[in-house]
């Protein structure tokens, strides 16, 4: 799995930049598994149960995000904060319906196999990962008002036209009842960068999203409320979690 990793980072941006980044992400991961090993106990995983001393470095060659992936789930501070609400506050495992999940991600699977009555659809652009449904977000193969639930993140960085997708996943979503819940990394600038490309420095990204995202949502028909995973700073501390904000959306 390193070797591919290693092979398309050089494709992308040559043999010595690709290998200076094997280096760092080679050397931080035996520092971190020697800490794990020698050192107390500190972090925690809610997904999955791991302890250790520290999260895995989540380092791309345009940015690094240190004590960031858990070394046995691969959960990041998002999905720990998104488990935790889902678990607890949305009460996942109560809801009824359909569910469609974009790009499903590993680290919260036990919640939707203990939501035994939803119906879970996984649907990615790509084979993989559980996928249930290959799909493009920007022209989904579903009928109109299908989906009692969408869950959406980290997914809009990447498409070719965010607005379109937006304008699918409320298409899809049932009027009144049904809910999109959907988060993206946003900056501290005001407006949307678009950077007319994949940028591979970036995982892929096409755009950075600014505080307009929550506009954005509403232009394309959403009733949009911001929501934050109510956490005590003890826990925040214990399962590395930072101020992860995301959006309940619903449709008239």
């Amino acid at each position: 799995m390193i070797l591919s990793w290693y092979q398309s980072q050089r494709q992308e941006f040559g043999i010595v930049p690709a290998s200076w980044l094997l280096w760092r992400v080679l050397w931080r991961r035996a520092y971190v598994i020697a800490c794990n090993r020698l050192l107390p106990k500190r972090f925690k995983c809610p997904c999955c149960g791991w302890e250790g001393r520290r999260f895995f470095d989540y380092i791309e060659m345009g940015y690094t995000l240190p004590n960031a992936a858990c070394p046995r789930c691969d959960s990041h501070s998002r999905h720990r904060a998104l488990f935790l609400w889902l678990r607890d506050e949305y009460r996942i495992s109560e809801k009824r319906g359909v569910a469609l999940v974009f790009a499903p991600e590993k680290a919260l699977a036990p919640l939707w196999k203990a939501a035994t009555n939803l119906r879970v659809c996984k649907v990615d652009v790509e084979p993989g990962r559980g996928v249930d449904v290959l799909g493009n977000v920007m022209l989904l193969p579903f009928a109109s008002s299908v989906a009692d639930l969408v869950w959406c993140h980290h997914v809009l960085e990447q498409v070719e036209d965010d607005r379109t997708a937006m304008k699918e996943l409320h298409r899809v979503l049932r009027a009144n009842s049904g809910e999109l819940i959907i988060s993206v990394a946003v900056g501290s600038q005001e407006t949307t960068l678009e950077f007319g490309f994949s940028n591979p420095a970036l995982s892929g990204n096409r755009r950075a999203f600014g505080t307009d995202f929550a506009e954005r949502l509403t232009e394309a028909g959403f009733d949009v409320v911001p929501v934050a995973c109510d956490l005590t700073e003890t826990e925040r501390i214990e399962y590395a979690v930072g101020a992860e904000r995301f959006y309940r959306c619903t449709r008239n």
